[in-house]
This record gives structure tokens, sequence and C-alpha cells, in this order.
């Protein structure tokens, strides 16, 4: 009588299941892909004043008109996909019309980053890095411009770079809880980091003597000191003879 022995062979079983989740993240990304750009529709701020139409492209790389308070422009963009992995959105914006700038973009979780903004913007924009109440009409020119900020409304200024430049004109100051009204003549603005702040120096363009600083401070907050000399472009000001760099004023407020 012969005995037979069998060994269970072990056989490498084969799982679709990594491959219907590659295949299904395949077609998500696929669908993002091609998605129109119109989609970002919702995530546009509501503002009567501000139309925007004529959505083309996609959400990656698409364009889309606007139109606020008679001015009109063209603003495309186009988004690095790798971004994503590091957990931001990044995009190169270009901008055509009463608008003519272009630069780069990247929001974080707890990022803010605008670099390498060139032409020309108007001055309600500079409200991200001026003291709370200054109105700056008419265009701002850009010469390699950026800003870095560890969060959206709070958090520490990491870097800063080029310059701001503005053609004069009036400007409102809100100063010992009055508004000052002030002719300037052209000026500069420019950025520079002190310590986890953001600090812009307004200085004239001409002579590059300075009239005052804003700070931005990590905790939302912003110093401001003003200068004798820039209040002497007040008509209503009446110079004591202080020295015209000497600090007049000074206020820290939240923004």
């Amino acid at each position: 009588m012969e005995s037979h022995c069998f060994m269970n062979e072990s056989v490498p079983r084969f799982s679709l299941t990594p491959w219907v989740l590659l295949g299904v993240l395949m077609l998500v990304l696929f669908l993002v892909i091609r998605a129109p750009a119109s989609l970002l529709q919702r995530v546009v701020p509501i503002n009567p004043a501000l139309q925007v139409s004529a959505w083309g492209g996609t959400i990656w790389r698409g364009q889309a008109e606007w139109v606020q308070q008679g001015a009109s422009g063209l603003l495309s963009w186009r988004i690095k996909p790798w971004g994503l992995f590091l957990g931001r959105a990044m995009a190169d914006i270009h901008s055509e019309g009463a608008v003519p700038l272009h630069g780069a973009v990247s929001l974080g979780l707890h990022r803010l980053e605008v670099r390498g903004l060139q032409g020309e913007m108007p001055g309600e924009l500079l409200d991200i890095v001026l003291p709370p109440g200054w109105k700056m009409p008419g265009a701002v020119k850009a010469a390699n411009f950026g800003v870095t900020r560890a969060g959206w409304h709070e958090g520490a200024w990491t870097a800063a770079e080029g310059d701001l430049a503005w053609e004069g004109g009036a400007l409102q100051l809100p100063l010992s809880g009055q508004q000052l009204q002030l002719t300037l003549p052209p000026m500069r603005m420019t950025p520079k980091l002190v310590g986890d702040s953001l600090q812009l120096a307004l200085t004239e363009a001409g002579s590059g003597l300075a009239l005052a600083e804003a700070t931005l401070l990590p905790d939302g907050r912003v110093e401001t000191q003003v200068r004798e000399r820039l209040l002497r472009y007040s008509p209503a000001h009446r110079s004591s003879g202080a020295d015209p760099d000497a600090v007049v004023a000074s206020t820290r407020e939240a923004r």
C-alpha cells in the first residue's frame, strides 16, 4: 500500500486593490486637470463693484476678464502642480489692461508668499502692507516686489525684497483721531525685515529723505512712525522748527 504525501505549495496571490485605487486616483486627477476655470467663480469674494466674466481654460491654466469702477483687464494664471505636494497652491499670474502686472503667489495652510511682482497695480492693493486708514490713490509701480509671511493674517514675516514707487499726489493719513490731507511728491516704499516684522520705509523718490515707517508686527498690529518732514506737506500743519527727521507721531493699532 502506497502512501502519498501532498505538500501545499504557497502560491502568491495577486490583489487588484492597489491597482483599483491607483486607477481611481488617476481618474480624479484627470477630471481635476480638465475642470473648467469657471468653477473658480465660487471662490471669488462677493463684491458688487467687481464683475468677473469670460472664464476660459482650466483651473490649472486659465483666464478671466474683470471690470471694477470703470477699469477692466484680463487676468491669466498657471498653477504649478508640484506645489500641491508641498501643501501649497502656487501660481504664476499675468494681468493685462488697467493693471499690467505679473508675478507669483503661493498660499499654504500657514504661509502667504508674493514674489517677483513687476508692473503697475492700484494703490488699494497695498492694504496688506500699509497702516489702517492710509489711502493711496493712483497707480503704484512694483519692481521685483515680494513678501513672505508664516500665516495669512498673523505670523512672522520671513522675507522681503524689491520696492514700490508711487507717482505722488493726495494722501489721506489718520493721525491723532483725524484725517490729515497731504499732497506728496513721488515716493518710494522699500520693504525690509526687522526681526520677524516687516517694515515699509517711505522716502522721497528724488532725495531719498525719510518720510515715515510702517512696521507690520507678527501679531497683526501695525506700528507707524511719522516724521516731521511728512507733515510739512500738509497745508494745515504748522511747523515748530523741529528736525525734519524727528519722529513726531507714533501709533500702534490692530489692522
